[in-house]
């Protein structure tokens, strides 16, 4: 079993090929009304002043009331990096897409890869997990300083689409998974491309980390569990209405490590609780990965050798 500690790329650096479209772009000079809504480094903001000029949204103390500029949500091309499953990246084919800053050498075509993200700037990368996707195939492309190519994979998330008619006979199918997991990002890379296809893809949010084995999951006392977000009421009137709210998933992992492994392990979990991470506790049990904090640990002290301890992770709807 593996934890891996989040990795947060530079945003800047980033780029997607969905267009930036929610809003406006912010300028320093335009004077906005109350209510307006600006794009600022891939974040969309809404102005709590009228007549807001000069005054950079990135500037805002979001903690305090009298902020100027409200953060709202990141753009739906960077939604996935938010660290919220529910807010997606979502897009869908367009026969006329063009992607220029897009290198052709790749052979990637953009009317039916509607999600392409060019992630540099990366150190220290051994894990990419993608939660929430919903595509009928991704592709992993990893290059190194000098850009070349480290890794080149190409993967079926959904056995009900296929590219071309040829593929309704060639193609495996395979049964539906809203998980994409890859443990073997190469050391020296420093660069991802990832390209997802489908007629309709979404993306929760893409995992990037470095992970460390912490034992051996066991099959008793690991259990997960989803937890409604709905609620239900009785208005004034008497009728029965329904709050829809989103679904977030708990997870119980029950670990054994021995003693020297232990010994690695424990401080690295202190370090990390409370943190956004990804725990995987099988790679061929897609259930049994999940994104989200890391709750404390407990542990007994009655083995000589080994250690037996559990841990929860909480995770984000």
């Amino acid at each position: 079993m593996y934890i891996s500690r989040k990795f947060a790329p530079d945003l800047g650096l980033v780029r997607c090929s969905i267009p930036e479209e929610d809003a406006p772009a912010w300028a320093a000079g335009t004077s906005y009304p109350l209510n307006a809504r600006v794009v600022r480094d891939h974040r969309i903001y809404q102005s709590a002043i009228p007549d807001n000029r000069g005054l950079d949204p990135l500037a805002e103390d979001q903690s305090v009331v009298a902020a100027r500029w409200v953060f709202d949500r990141y753009t739906n091309a960077f939604a996935c990096f938010d660290g919220v499953l529910n807010n997606a990246t979502v897009a869908s084919e367009d026969p006329g897409a063009e992607v220029p800053w897009l290198d052709p050498a790749f052979g990637i075509e953009p009317a039916s890869t509607p999600v392409i993200l060019d992630l540099p700037g990366l150190s220290g990368i051994d894990t990419l997990i993608l939660f929430g996707v919903s595509a009928s195939r991704v592709r992993l492309i990893c290059l190194d300083l000098n850009e070349k190519v480290l890794l080149d994979r190409e993967s079926g998330l959904s056995g009900r689409q296929v590219g071309n008619w040829w593929g309704w006979f060639f193609d495996a199918f395979s049964a539906y998974s809203d998980k994409f997991i890859a443990l073997d990002i190469p050391g020296p890379t420093r660069r991802i491309v990832l390209a997802l296809q489908g007629a309709q893809v979404r993306l929760g949010e893409i995992f990037l980390g470095a992970s460390f084995a912490i034992g051996a999951a066991q099959v008793g006392g690991t259990e997960g569990r989803s937890i409604s977000g709905s609620r239900y009421s009785f208005n004034d009137y008497g009728s029965l209405t329904l709050a829809k709210g989103p679904t977030r998933v708990e997870m119980d992992y029950r670990v054994v490590a021995s003693k020297a492994l232990w010994d690695q392990v424990k401080p690295e979990l202190d370090r990390n609780s409370g943190s956004l991470v990804a725990a995987i506790g099988s790679t061929t049990r897609a259930s049994s990965v999940q994104f989200g904090i890391l709750g404390p640990v407990k542990w007994g002290e009655d083995l000589p050798d080994e250690y037996e301890y559990s841990f929860t992770i909480t995770g984000v709807a």
